[in-house]
């Protein structure tokens, strides 16, 4: 889940345009790739199948669910979920909240393969590889993910009392900040040898993203990158569930948006593009976007569709979730500016 400078794109897609910067230059040169076709066509990506090949792959959600139990029906935990007013968010909210992710990546992979030749042209493409329209694989595989993955927060606590928007202004922080700073240390321990194939290789299967590439994850991962960070937070701290629920119905298009593998947030907004304000420019996606992620990215700086697609491809740097900071502290931020500048500037002279 991602909140930096991307942004939804919606049914109006085809009436977007984008002001001229350095994308742009490439728009005559451009010129739309045949649908790649996946290698393994042939192959049979059904849910029996999936879950024939990956016969264990409820058993890490199932032990987690039974620790929560556990846990959570602990005497002096129990009391302290009663004096602070928790209750389990339960199974109606988080079913919904899996059926508007799973038909999220479906909205944006359909609307960019619909309009893939137009972002292309406009020069709003990151990769050259040819964008995968097949992706029963990786769909299947990223639907399961979501399904009982959200699905695991229907027995957490959590704070379902009155709260002003100050109160989910707060949490909604909190989540943001302390997810992206945990997500930042799992996810750079997970690029090490010790741990890559054990937990990461998965998702990394494709150097060219896609939407269903962001939940494309083992198990175990996405609890450690998740789970792990996110339960504790619902119980321990001042987080109302509205903040929790905002949060993931926010997050997730967010993270898809992020392994789309185009410049979506250039796109201007539908019948807001005329209005050029000062510092802002014209109003875009990406404007939207930060307005919704509560206007963080604008201090903890923005991880960019193009920052993720970098580490995709290179399989390093630009670790983090929604912000770039903590990249840039520790030197792992890998600036994309200038390589896009290289690219469009070799364009023009080809």
């Amino acid at each position: 889940m991602s909140q930096g400078k991307i942004a939804v794109v919606p049914a109006s897609l085809g009436v977007l345009g984008i002001q001229p910067g350095k994308g742009a230059l490439m728009a005559s040169k451009a010129k739309a790739k045949p649908p790649a076709m996946a290698s393994d066509e042939e192959e049979d990506h059904s849910l029996e199948a999936f879950f024939k090949e990956n016969q264990y792959f409820l058993l890490p959600w199932v032990c987690l669910a039974c620790v929560q139990l556990a846990v959570f029906q602990t005497p002096c935990i129990a009391a302290w979920c009663d004096r602070r007013g928790l209750e389990p968010l339960g199974a109606q909210s988080v079913i919904k909240m899996a059926v508007f992710a799973i038909m999220a990546q479906y909205v944006v992979h359909g609307a960019l393969a619909v309009y893939h030749d137009s972002l292309v042209s406009k020069g709003l493409k990151i990769q050259d590889r040819p964008y995968i329209f097949r992706a029963e694989e990786v769909a299947t595989r990223s639907s399961m993910v979501i399904m009982v993955s959200m699905t695991a927060y229907a027995l957490t606590p959590m704070n379902h009392g009155e709260a002003s928007l100050l109160d989910v202004f707060i949490g909604y922080s909190i989540l943001s900040l302390l997810h992206d700073a945990w997500f930042y240390m799992v996810h750079r321990a997970a690029h090490t040898q010790q741990l890559y194939a054990l937990i990461h290789k998965t998702h990394h299967k494709w150097k060219q993203p896609m939407a269903f590439s962001a939940y494309f994850i083992r198990s175990p991962s996405q609890m450690l990158q998740e789970h792990a960070c996110i339960i504790p937070c619902m119980v321990l701290l001042p987080v109302p569930v509205y903040s929790f629920l905002l949060y993931q119905y926010i997050g997730a298009p967010l993270s898809m948006l992020e392994h789309c593998g185009f410049r979506v947030g250039e796109l201007t907004l539908p019948f807001l593009g005329w209005v050029n304000l000062p510092y802002f420019g014209h109003l875009k996606l990406e404007h939207l976007m930060t307005v919704l992620g509560g206007g963080l990215s604008l201090i903890f700086g923005s991880q960019t569709v193009e920052d993720h697609d970098y580490h995709h491809l290179n399989f390093h740097g630009n670790y983090a979730l929604s912000f770039s900071y903590l990249d840039r502290i520790f030197g792992t931020y890998v600036e994309q500016s200038q390589s896009k500048s290289t690219a469009d500037e070799a364009l023009l002279k080809a």
